[in-house]
């Protein structure tokens, strides 16, 4: 009976740490420290957004943002609609900001930056790698969560 409950201790122990994937975490120089995604939902609204759909490829097109889903790395996640009181949406227009911030405040806390006579580099924001984005589309009484790479950032850039 005790080596029963161990196996299932060791599964669901293996379970819950398999949640977390290796794409969920960045680093900002190699063998540097790991730093985990802080997730971002962004609500896709289809009467002012757009959204593009190729086989295996949907595009996002949101207040001049580009979002890609690729059904090869991520499945759509199905969620009842309640699921939105527990998640905080945030603003597209903001996430250049919120994403500026972010990297400068980790860049700060890195030890390897600490260490360093000169200035830590400034953040590169043509790559979006530093949050874990979840385009949230809304019907009746379900809501589906796409897990995508934020691949453009359109002409309005930093503010």
């Amino acid at each position: 009976m005790e080596k029963i409950f161990l196996i299932l201790f060791i599964g669901f122990s293996f379970l819950s740490h398999s949640q977390e994937k290796e794409s969920d975490y960045f680093v900002f120089h190699k063998g540097g420290e790991k730093h985990l995604k802080p997730t971002k939902y962004i609500l896709f609204n289809p009467k002012i957004d757009k959204k593009t759909k190729s086989k295996t490829e949907i595009y996002f097109h949101i207040k001049g943002e580009r979002f890609k889903f690729s059904e090869k790395f991520n499945k759509i996640d199905t969620c009842n609609v309640k699921y939105l009181k527990k998640i905080n949406l945030s603003k597209v227009s903001q996430l250049s900001n919120n994403e500026f911030e972010f990297i400068k405040k980790k860049l700060k806390e890195d030890k390897y930056w600490k260490n360093k006579k000169n200035q830590y580099p400034m953040p590169i924001t043509k790559n979006h790698n530093y949050f874990k984005i979840i385009v949230v589309e809304k019907y009746e009484n379900k809501i589906l969560k796409y897990n995508v790479d934020w691949t453009y950032t359109g002409i309005r850039g930093l503010k």
